[in-house]
């Protein structure tokens, strides 16, 4: 299988890649390891340390389909990731429940990182000056 870094700067050994993407759990299109957090791709699987992640929180998404005798409404779920470089990285979760084993285990393996979604504040121009 071929592993990606997620940050240039984090370049581990395949083999360590390997035995820790083996034995990682599934929950999805996310997989948590011991080291790493697996984000997998077509072609293989992206690798993030837990040490990168500042931030975590679930995102809820409502997906409408239209199906042969109507319309149904599904619920996706995904973790999504504010990291250290700055840069947002979500990966499909199987459900909520899957979801909130991955905000378990990311506070677990890196107990700085903050878990919940904040909304950014509005300016208040009479601030601005």
């Amino acid at each position: 299988m071929k592993f990606k870094s997620e940050i240039s700067r984090v370049q581990p050994a395949l083999q360590a890649l390997e035995r820790d993407y083996a034995q990682s759990r599934n929950l999805g299109k996310v997989r948590m390891g011991e080291r790493w957090i697996f984000f997998r791709k077509f072609s293989g699987a992206a690798y993030l340390p837990y040490d990168q992640v500042v931030r975590a929180w679930l995102r809820q998404e409502e997906v409408k389909a239209r199906l042969c005798c109507g319309t149904a409404n599904f619920d996706q779920f995904y973790l999504v990731l504010e990291c250290a470089d700055g840069q947002r990285r979500r990966g499909q979760v199987i459900d909520k429940n899957s979801g909130q084993l991955c905000l378990d285990y990311i506070q677990t393996r890196n107990p700085a990182v903050k878990i919940g979604y904040v909304k950014a504040r509005e300016q208040d121009p009479a601030k601005e000056e």
